[in-house]
């Protein structure tokens, strides 16, 4: 027989849509790589050499000597930042789950979770690397 919901508080629905999330942002995460540690030394590879490149780049064209306040590796870390976690984050939003996926036959799940998940995941990994390849680099003694 049909059965009718009690109607939830706008707090329960909240706390069932990030649950959601959270768990949708899981599997998104699991799905790239089974084991946590190769997905995020393969992204901090893809960083580290992109900022190796570009650093070479602007070292040979002469372009270091530009007036940039500040370290101008930490300049260069940070537009290589910012576009990987935009490029990584708007391939992923496209990328995610459809309407015609299969995990969308599960009840709650809907695209704007799956939506959600897919850039939280890209985020998180980013976030994580950054942290990591700004806490080696702070680290290092300056000479």
């Amino acid at each position: 027989m049909l059965q009718l919901q009690a109607s939830k508080s706008n707090v329960g629905t909240a706390a069932n849509i990030t649950e959601l999330i959270y768990h949708a942002t899981v599997r998104q995460l699991r799905k790239s790589h089974g084991n946590a540690l190769v997905g995020l030394i393969i992204n901090l590879f893809q960083a580290v050499i992109l900022v190796a490149v570009f650093y070479f780049m602007f070292s040979i064209l002469g372009l270091r000597s530009s007036a940039v306040r500040g370290d101008f590796l930490l300049y260069v870390m940070s537009g290589i930042f910012l576009y990987l976690t935009h490029t990584k984050a708007m391939s992923a939003v496209v990328g995610s789950e459809g309407p015609a996926s299969a995990i969308m036959q599960h009840g709650p799940m809907n695209t704007v979770i799956a939506i959600c998940s897919a850039a939280l995941a890209v985020l998180y990994i980013q976030i994580l690397s950054l942290a990591v390849i700004l806490s080696i680099y702070y680290s290092e003694p300056s000479a």
